[in-house]
């Protein structure tokens, strides 16, 4: 698994998500991860689309994001979900959590 940021512009920062997400992966993740809570008021993309598998501690980074985030004012959207992690968003509810894009 990694993760990287990518800053866009003055207002966008791509997190993105390659390989893995599980429990073996998630703590280290969490640390890969941590710079992103330095940005405010700004919109958060995180790439999925490299994305193989997400478990429940993958599920549980996803929304302590989302929560980081959001408590920085950012916006943050999901994009390039393959199938099968969608199914994994659709079954557990998340799909309500997140905005998604294309």
């Amino acid at each position: 698994m990694e993760a990287s940021i990518r800053k866009e512009n003055d207002h966008q920062v791509t997190l993105i998500l390659d390989g893995r997400l599980d429990t073996s992966v998630t703590q280290e993740t969490e640390l890969e991860v941590e710079p992103l809570f330095d940005y405010k008021d700004c919109e958060v993309v995180i790439d999925c689309s490299r994305l193989d598998y997400i478990s429940s501690s993958g599920l549980r980074l996803m929304m302590a994001i989302n929560q980081r985030c959001r408590a920085n004012r950012c916006d943050i959207f999901i994009k390039g979900l393959q199938d099968k992690v969608y199914d994994v968003f659709m079954t557990t509810g998340f799909v309500h959590l997140f905005q998604f894009r294309k």
